[in-house]
């Protein structure tokens, strides 16, 4: 019983290819390195002769629905059957192996769908189906020509992104293709290759001709390319709600996948396209529903007896067009096999040869003629390609130093708290602790003892809160007898702490933050102050050494353009204390993480970026990001890439994944369950 498998993923882009760390690994080959791996893909792919209906799809899905930065998916789709159930699951199993463990997985990350493809359920919106054909010329005297595909081998997609992400409805490119080793009509149209080949050979030794010319050299391309090796069915298309997008698309398509000068004037690419009230449509998107290649689209040059032609009629060349000044006519000779070498064709003479309905059947013990061939034998070759000819097309887009449009992103080393915690406490010192993970998995520390002060921005729901938690769990475990002063204006994220036992103290209105301004500098700074009189001493760690019991204190400003917005007098007086606190907060422990989610010059004071040396900055405005770093980097970050945020400071400048890290809830999650237990274990 014939059973059928498919695998969908959905291919995120994992980093911007500019990134440190492939400049360090691969140098200036980085480019390169991704279009092999993507050629990697495509030899893979023809090595799986053994099955049936064997077929992979790139899908660029636009749905101007979604947000902005996420509404254009990349798709790989896997779609094969077969009799041998333990045969499907290894090639499954290889399937995905390939994918998570090749050298594309160090670019792309497949996440694997458990269901189809939500889009695959619903084509209601598709009013038109666009097809980009290799280019076919259809010649007034009866010779017919499909030229090859020249592959740009550098194309990276992204003129194509960038096309589709404007569109103001839903789009699909599919690029599909079929591995095709042996198929049905290969005997029938090597046979006619052999003799279009062997046609123009007496045409041309007669007479120049430029197209003559140009066409031999094409068919015996064809002849070398083509008759040994294997080979792909292929389809690409365009599907549409609105007919006049498609051209435009696939124009770009093919000028970022082709060579420009691969096949002669761009007027001979035409795009074909179907509507809806069409059969060759209903045809065409059932392929794209059943993950299927559809040869149904095809131009009118096939129309009328065009194909019914034998390769070996009779020809009447024009005057002085063609064939120069010659008249002469050249008719059917008989063919004898030693003229065409090629192993698809028996050798011995007296076989009847059938090569399909569109062949002569003829049959002679002594003869040794091969069947007379039609110009329909040829037509299957527009529809085939070699590997080097499909690599220009099949590609998964390659990003640049910015971006693809409207595609979301993902980031290597984003792993849990747990995680990073079991691997690297050893790194969570009295004066150390982790930001996070960079883009090679290796963990990424700041120092407090270096850098008193940080400046955290990033809008609603890019990972700042969750940041801050992980980092006020990190304070707290190398001695939960801390004591840690929260500006929390929103008035709930950080309330959880009151159920911890821990030295914290929230205010929650902006008027009473004055108080809370003040009770610090009392408490904190002159306490630290008159201690270090005392014992003679000009710093914390010397205070210590005398058996006083201080440590480190961390003041947090969750939201400071709340304050901003209250009274300018209190941020004054607020950057006052930084000022301060920044020329002493090292010696003294003194700590502020100052945080907003509107980095207006309003609130990001130049008084402020001078005084937190360090700059945590998770997505942002382009212009917020200028403000803060002097560079529109930050601005870059994906919606969806939540956590990854852009370090300036006592790690240098790079980018750098935030855990999340997992909170007590009420009676649904115990502190014993998460990594806050063990604050009351180092108690």
């Amino acid at each position: 019983m014939e059973k059928n498998f498919s695998l969908y993923s959905e291919a995120l882009l994992l980093h911007n290819i500019s990134l440190k760390k492939y400049i360090n690994r691969y140098e200036t080959q980085f480019f390169q390195v991704i279009i092999d791996s993507q050629q990697d893909l495509l030899v893979f792919i023809s090595q799986l002769r053994k099955l049936k209906n064997f077929t992979v799809s790139v899908y660029y899905f636009h749905n101007h629905e979604h947000e902005i930065d996420q509404s254009l998916k990349l798709y790989f789709i896997v779609h094969f059957s077969g009799k041998n159930s333990p045969c499907l699951t290894d090639i499954k199993d290889e399937f995905i192996s390939f994918i998570e463990i090749s050298s594309l997985s160090t670019f792309y990350k497949f996440e694997l769908l458990q269901k189809n493809i939500e889009l695959l359920h619903d084509f209601k919106w598709v009013n038109h189906i666009g097809e980009v054909l290799k280019p076919e010329l259809f010649h007034t005297q009866g010779y017919y020509l499909p030229y090859l595909f020249e592959a740009n081998k550098d194309n990276n997609m992204l003129a194509v992104c960038d096309v589709i992400h404007r569109l103001k409805e839903k789009f699909l490119l599919e690029i599909t293709i079929q591995v095709c080793q042996n198929s049905d009509d290969r005997e029938t149209w090597v046979n006619a290759l052999s003799q279009m080949v062997a046609q123009l050979q007496l045409l041309t030794s007669k007479s120049k001709d430029a197209f003559l010319d140009t066409a031999l050299k094409t068919y015996k391309q064809y002849q070398e390319s083509y008759v040994n090796r294997n080979l792909f069915k292929y389809s690409i298309k365009a599907l549409a709600e609105t007919r006049s997008n498609i051209r435009t698309v696939l124009m770009t398509l093919v000028q970022s996948a082709t060579k420009s000068n691969s096949y002669g004037e761009q007027d001979y690419i035409e795009i074909v396209s179907r509507d809806r009230d069409e059969q060759k449509f209903l045809e065409s998107l059932s392929a794209t529903e059943n993950i299927e290649i559809s040869t149904a689209v095809e131009r009118k040059g096939w129309e009328g007896d065009f194909g019914e032609k034998y390769i070996r009629e009779p020809i009447k060349p024009k005057l002085s067009n063609d064939l120069g000044d010659s008249s002469t006519n050249i008719y059917s000779n008989s063919f004898n096999s030693a003229n065409f070498g090629h192993p698809a064709l028996p050798s011995s003479g007296g076989a009847i040869i059938r090569t399909g309905a569109s062949a002569i059947t003829q049959s002679s013990n002594n003869s040794r003629k091969l069947p007379l061939a039609q110009i329909k034998d040829l037509k299957p070759l527009h529809r085939l390609a070699t590997l080097e000819e499909m690599s220009g097309f099949f590609r998964l887009v390659i990003p640049g130093n910015t971006p693809v449009p409207g595609m979301a992103t993902t980031c290597l080393g984003n792993s849990t708290a747990e995680e990073i915690f079991n691997n690297y406490k050893h790194l969570m010192t009295k004066d150390e602790y982790i930001v996070g993970l960079d883009d090679e998995g290796h963990a990424v520390t700041s120092s407090w003892s270096d850098i008193p002060h940080r400046l955290v921005a990033g809008v609603s729901g890019a990972g700042k809160s969750n940041f801050l938690k992980w980092i006020i769990f990190q304070f707290l475990y190398v001695n939960p007898k801390r004591r840690i002063y929260i500006a929390d204006f929103g008035g709930v994220d950080f309330q959880w702490l009151n159920h911890m036992a821990v030295n914290v103290e929230i205010e929650t209105t902006p008027e009473n933050c004055p108080n809370l301004v003040e009770k610090i500098h009392q408490e904190e700074y002159e306490r630290r102050l008159q201690l270090m009189q005392e014992y003679g001493v000009s710093n914390l760690k010397e205070l210590q050494d005398e058996g006083v019991e201080i440590d480190r204190t961390l003041w947090i400003i969750d939201e400071a353009a709340d304050i901003a917005d209250v009274s300018s007098k209190l941020r004054d007086t607020i950057e006052k204390r930084l000022k301060e606190y920044a020329r002493k907060g090292r010696k003294f422990g003194i700590h502020i993480i100052y945080c907003t989610q509107r980095p207006t010059t309003e609130v990001i004071t130049k008084q402020v970026t001078d005084q937190c040396e360090e700059k945590v900055v998770f997505r942002v405005s382009p212009d917020a990001s200028y403000r803060i770093l002097e560079d529109a980097i930050a601005g870059d970050i994906s919606k969806d890439a939540k956590g990854r945020a852009y370090l300036n400071g006592y790690a240098g400048a790079k980018f750098v994944n935030t855990p999340l890290i997992k909170m007590p809830i009420g009676s649904k999650v115990k502190i014993s369950d998460t990594l806050w237990a063990n604050i009351h274990i180092n108690k």
